[in-house]
């Protein structure tokens, strides 16, 4: 279980990274438009990776009080 949890929320870091290459990318050829999307995505991708660790620390703690 933890490390389906770990893998997800490197997963999502990852994602995150990648969409802001993206996206500066989108934004120094194209323009700010095209590059929005990549970054709303990256910020969604920041906020579940967030999620993820605080679930994964609240069960190691849960599995450290047992």
């Amino acid at each position: 279980m933890y490390k389906v949890i770990r893998f997800l929320e490197l997963m999502w870091i990852v994602i995150a990274v990648c969409c802001v290459v993206i996206g500066t990318y989108k934004l120094v050829t194209i323009g700010f438009m095209d590059a929005l999307f990549f970054y709303v995505f990256a910020i969604l991708a920041v906020f579940l990776f967030l999620l993820r660790r605080r679930q994964r620390r609240s069960i190691e703690k849960h599995e450290s009080e047992k």
